[in-house]
C-alpha cells in the first residue's frame, strides 16, 4: 500500500518536471511574457542593455540605403517604440513580435533621450494567439 504512493508521487514528480521543462524550451512561442510598450516608455533607462519581449502592429518602417540603416515602428496599443533590424523590414500593418535589446542614444540627467530596440529574434505567430482568441470569443 505505502509502495503504490511512493510509485504515485514519483510520477507526478516526473511530470512536473517534464512540464517544466517543455515549458522552458517554447517560451518563445507562448503568447505570455510580453512588455508593454507604455512601460519601456515610461522606464527607458531600466530597459537599457536589457532583453525583452514586445509585440505590436507596424505602423512605420524606414530604409536608409546609404547608411545600410533599417527601422520600423511598432505599436501595442499603450504606445510606439522604434525598433532597429537587419532583417527585411516587415510590411506596414503586419503584426510583430520578437525579442530586443533596449538601448538609449543618451542618457542625460538621468533622463533618457531616443529609446529604441535593437532586434535579437522574431517570434513565431503563435505569441498571437490569446489576443485572436479573445477577439473569437467577444
Amino acid at each position: 500500500m505505502g509502495n503504490r504512493g511512493s510509485v504515485k508521487t514519483f510520477l507526478l514528480l516526473i511530470i512536473f518536471i517534464l512540464l517544466g521543462v517543455i515549458g522552458y524550451l517554447t517560451r518563445d512561442y507562448l503568447p505570455l511574457g510580453f512588455t508593454d510598450i507604455a512601460r519601456l516608455n515610461d522606464s527607458p533607462n531600466i530597459f537599457e542593455g536589457q532583453q525583452v519581449k514586445v509585440k505590436g502592429t507596424v505602423v512605420d518602417t524606414l530604409k536608409i540605403p546609404i547608411f545600410d540603416s533599417k527601422s520600423y515602428v511598432i505599436d501595442d496599443g499603450t504606445g510606439e517604440v522604434t525598433v532597429l533590424t537587419n532583417l527585411e523590414l516587415p510590411k506596414k500593418g503586419s503584426k510583430v513580435a520578437l525579442t530586443a535589446i533596449g538601448s538609449n542614444s543618451a542618457i542625460i540627467g538621468g533622463k533618457s533621450i531616443g529609446f529604441r530596440l535593437r532586434e535579437v529574434k522574431v517570434l513565431p505567430e503563435t505569441a498571437f494567439l490569446i489576443e485572436e482568441w479573445t477577439k473569437l470569443t467577444k
